[in-house]
């Protein structure tokens, strides 16, 4: 037993020897500057409120490899601020991201599919023509797409479909 504390106690001292030199000098007080500041870029993305009968553009904060998130932010209360200005939105179905698509296709490669996932099975849905101008235009800030095919849209086809652009709704803006 006494053997097994002495290997001990040396294993021990050894240890800190050799650990004691690995090259770190102690060095006195190092100024490290001044704090860090996050100044990332997060872009930009334009949502269409609604203004009395007008749709209006409104820039909001983006999310980098987000570029649907307005048409996200459609079924959300608008801000204090934009309350303030009068604004509001007439979309009371949430649009989520990751069920929307750019559908590639030859004859219209910038269509983008807004789906509504509370309606499965889809049931119709009563669009207000303001909701339909947000949806669209919002959709159209977006680079590359050119419509929107929506469920329950005017002009439906036979599965209920319909395609929407915010060239449509050029008296509203």
């Amino acid at each position: 037993m006494r053997d097994r504390l002495a290997w001990t106690i040396a294993a021990a001292a050894l240890a800190a020897a050799v650990t004691a030199g690995c090259g770190v000098r102690p060095t006195g007080v190092i100024d490290a500057g001044q704090p860090v500041e996050a100044a990332g870029n997060s872009g930009t993305i334009t949502v269409y409120l609604a203004q009395g009968k007008k749709v209006v553009p409104v820039v909001r904060p983006g999310l980098p490899g987000n570029p649907y998130l307005g048409l996200n932010q459609l079924s959300v209360r608008v801000t204090s601020g934009e309350r303030l200005q009068g604004l509001h939105t007439e979309v009371d179905h949430p649009l989520e991201g990751r069920l929307i698509r750019i559908v590639s296709q030859p004859d219209d490669p910038g269509r983008l599919v807004v789906d509504l996932p509370d309606t499965v099975p889809h049931r119709p849905v009563h669009w207000s023509r303001t909701a339909l101008a947000q949806i669209a235009c919002t959709a159209q800030a977006v680079p590359g797409v050119s419509s929107v095919e929506l469920w329950s849209a005017p002009g439906a086809d036979g599965n209920g479909w319909g395609t929407v652009r915010c060239g449509d709704f050029d008296d509203m803006r």
